[in-house]
C-alpha cells in the first residue's frame, strides 16, 4: 500500500470505488459538454477564434500541421503565423474531413479529453497516496477548478496541454515503478509534444525531476533517461521554433512569442503578484482548493516528497520568466493545475485524518466532513462560473451583428469594421483582412482599403473613421462599433 497520509482512510466496501470514479467522470464530462454549442463570442473569443480559423484553414487551404494560417493576413495569399504546434486545430481539421467543420466540433474534442486526463490524474494520485486521496483529487479536478472547467470546452490548446502534462507525470511514475521502456518512450513523446505545442507547460519537469529524486536521490540528476528525454524535448523545441520563425519571415505574422517573457519593472511590483494570487484563489484552484494545496505542500515537504515542492518551485520560476504573459492572461496559470490538484487532495485528506484522530471521529463522520468540504469546492466553482461578467456569457451584440451581416454580403464584397480589433468577426464571416489600431495614418489606411478584403480598426481613431465615411457605406452601426461596405474600384461610395 502507498505511503503517506491518504492511505489510512478507505471508503470501505459499501460504495464500489469504480462506481464513484465513473460517476465523477460522468459529472465532470456533463459539466463541460453542457455549453459545447455556444458561439465563440464568449471569454477569450479572440484566442478561440484564432484557433478555430487555423483549424478551418488547415481544412480549406493547406492540410499540413507545419503551416498554420490565420485570417488576419490582409490581402496576402497565405496567412502563415509564427506560433507553437497547433495540434488541437489540426486534430479538429482531421475530424472535419469526416464530419464537417464547426466550432462545436472544436469544443467537443476538448471536452472528450477530460475523462482521459482525469483518469490519468486519479491513477497518479492513487498510486502515490492511496484510494481516498485519489478520489478526492478526481473530484477536485472534475468539479473544483473554475477556469479548467471553462477551458475544457474552449476552442484552445489548453485542455490538450493539461492532458499531456498529466501524461508526463503518470508515465514517469510508471517507468520508475517497473522500468518498462514503453513508459519511458511514452514520457518522451508526451514531453516533446507538450513542448512543441506550448513550451511554458514544461514546468511539469519540476515534478518529473522530483519523482526521479525520490527514487534515486540527487544521483537521479545523472540518470541517462532524464538526459535523453530532456535533450529530445529541447531539440524538438529548437527545431520547431526555428521553422516557426521562418514562417514569420514569410508573412510577418506572429502570436508574439517573445513579448510574453520577463519584465523586470512588472515582476517587482505588488500589482503583479496580487493579480496572480487573486487568480489562483478565484479562478485556478478556488478558495478552498488553494488553502488545502498550501497545507498539502507542507505535508509533502514533511514526508520528503519532492515532486510536489519542485512542481511549485518550477511554477514560481515560470511566473518570473514569463511575466507579461501571466499578467495579461489568466489561462497562463493553468500549468499549476496537475500538481495543484495533487496538493489540494493531499491537504484535504491529511486535514480530515488529523482532525478525525484528534476528535476520535468514526469513519462515517470523516466521510461526512470530507463531503462537506468537497461540496464547498464545487459551490465555489459554481459561484465563480455564474458571477458577474461570467466567462460563459456570450456577447449577443456580436452574434447578432454576424448573423445580420452574413446574408448581406456577397463573396466579393469588401468590408471594414471600426472599433473592433478581435479576429472573431473575421472568423465568423469567413473573411481575410487586417486588424489595425490606426497605425500608419490615413494614407496607409486608405491604401489598405483600396486593396480590399476586411479591415478592422479602432473607432477612436477619428481620422480613419473619416476616411471610411468617404469610401464606404455603413451597413450596421452601434455606439461601440460600425461595419462598412467598401465601394468597388471605380464605383461610387454606396455602390455594390
Amino acid at each position: 500500500m502507498p505511503n503517506g497520509a491518504c492511505h489510512r482512510d478507505t471508503l470501505g466496501s459499501r460504495v464500489p470505488v469504480r462506481l464513484l470514479v465513473v460517476a465523477l467522470l460522468t459529472l465532470g464530462l456533463m459539466a463541460r459538454a453542457a455549453t459545447f454549442q455556444s458561439p465563440l463570442f464568449d471569454f477569450h473569443s479572440w484566442r478561440q477564434s484564432d484557433s478555430a480559423s487555423i483549424a478551418r484553414n488547415f481544412l480549406e487551404e493547406r492540410f499540413n500541421p507545419l503551416y498554420p494560417q490565420v485570417d488576419w493576413r490582409g490581402d496576402a495569399a497565405h496567412g502563415y503565423v509564427e506560433t507553437g504546434l497547433e495540434l488541437h486545430a489540426f486534430i479538429v481539421a482531421s475530424l472535419a474531413h469526416v464530419v464537417g467543420f464547426s466550432t462545436h466540433l472544436g469544443r467537443l474534442v476538448n471536452t472528450l479529453l477530460f475523462p482521459v486526463a482525469a483518469l490519468l490524474l486519479y491513477r497518479f494520485i492513487l498510486a502515490r497516496y492511496g484510494e481516498w486521496c485519489g478520489l478526492i483529487g478526481l473530484y477536485i479536478y472534475a468539479l473544483g477548478l473554475p477556469l479548467t472547467l471553462f477551458m475544457d470546452r474552449a476552442f484552445m490548446n489548453e485542455s490538450l496541454l493539461t492532458l499531456l502534462a498529466i501524461a508526463c507525470l503518470r508515465t514517469t511514475q510508471l517507468y520508475l515503478q517497473n522500468g518498462r521502456i514503453v513508459y519511458l518512450a511514452s514520457l518522451l513523446v508526451a514531453s516533446t509534444v507538450l513542448a512543441l505545442v506550448k513550451p511554458t507547460f514544461l514546468v511539469v519537469w519540476g515534478p518529473i525531476l522530483g519523482l526521479f529524486i525520490e527514487r534515486a536521490g540527487v544521483r537521479a540528476l545523472l540518470r541517462w533517461e532524464l538526459w535523453l528525454v530532456a535533450t529530445a524535448t529541447v531539440a524538438a523545441v529548437v527545431g520547431w521554433f526555428t521553422h516557426a520563425h521562418t514562417l514569420f519571415t514569410m508573412t510577418g505574422l506572429t502570436f508574439g512569442l517573445s513579448d510574453k517573457l520577463f519584465d523586470a519593472d512588472l515582476v517587482l511590483t505588488l500589482r503583479y503578484w496580487s493579480k496572480i494570487a487573486t487568480r489562483l484563489v478565484k479562478d485556478v484552484l478556488g478558495p478552498v482548493g488553494i488553502g488545502f494545496a498550501v497545507y498539502g505542500l507542507v505535508v509533502a515537504i514533511r514526508q520528503r516528497r519532492w515532486a510536489e515542492p519542485l512542481g511549485v518551485a518550477a511554477f514560481l520560476a515560470y511566473l518570473i520568466v514569463v511575466t507579461t504573459g501571466n499578467f495579461h492572461h489568466n489561462y497562463y496559470q493553468l500549468p499549476i493545475v496537475p500538481i495543484g490538484v495533487v496538493l489540494a487532495a493531499l491537504g484535504v485528506s491529511e486535514a480530515i485524518s488529523r482532525m478525525g484522530e484528534a476528535r476520535r471521529w468514526t469513519a462515517d463522520r470523516r466521510v461526512y466532513v470530507c463531503a462537506a468540504l468537497l461540496w464547498a469546492v464545487a459551490l465555489s466553482t459554481f459561484a465563480r462560473s455564474v458571477s458577474f461578467h461570467s466567462w460563459y456569457e456570450v456577447d449577443e451584440r456580436r452574434v447578432r451583428m454576424c448573423e445580420q451581416l452574413a446574408p448581406l454580403l456577397d463573396p466579393t464584397d469588401r468590408v471594414a469594421f471600426a472599433n473592433y480589433l478581435s479576429p472573431d468577426i473575421l472568423f465568423c464571416l469567413d473573411r481575410k483582412g487586417w486588424l489595425l489600431e490606426g497605425e500608419g495614418g490615413p494614407e496607409r489606411f486608405t491604401d489598405l482599403l483600396k486593396k480590399g478584403a476586411v479591415v478592422v480598426t479602432d473607432r477612436a481613431s477619428t481620422e480613419n473613421v473619416r476616411v471610411l465615411d468617404g469610401l464606404a457605406t455603413v451597413i450596421t452601426s452601434t455606439p461601440e462599433f460600425a461595419a462598412y461596405r467598401l465601394a468597388r474600384p471605380g464605383a461610387p461610395s454606396g455602390s455594390r
